[in-house]
């Protein structure tokens, strides 16, 4: 199963940036992190955009988070994860100023 989750991950990273792509004209990055091999309520997505009015903006967009976690349904992540699993949205301004641009540091 391990292999599994790590490419259905992968998939809807992929698919999540695609779908950013149209929806802000910022620079967007996507990453993941999380131990969704122990469990698949252990996965964080973050959406990374430059400025903390986008990131505001974006997060405020019911429409887009239906989106977005409806990608976790069609991708088939496994079911008895899917409400838990994160995915938020950063700007570079705060990481720069809460965490002198470190993300690391920042969501740790």
């Amino acid at each position: 199963m391990g292999w599994m989750i790590r490419w259905v991950t992968g998939r809807i990273e992929r698919a999540i940036r695609r779908e950013m792509a149209g929806r802000t004209r910022e620079k967007v990055w996507v990453t993941h992190y999380g131990a969704n091999d122990i469990h698949p309520r252990h996965l964080v997505y973050w959406i990374v955009v430059q400025t903390d009015r986008e990131k505001e903006r974006l997060a405020a967009d019911a429409a887009l988070l239906a989106t977005l976690r409806g990608l976790l349904v069609q991708y088939d992540y496994p079911a008895e994860g899917r409400e838990e699993v994160h995915i938020g949205f950063e700007s570079q301004e705060t990481v720069d100023r809460e965490s002198n641009g470190n993300f690391w540091e920042h969501w740790k």
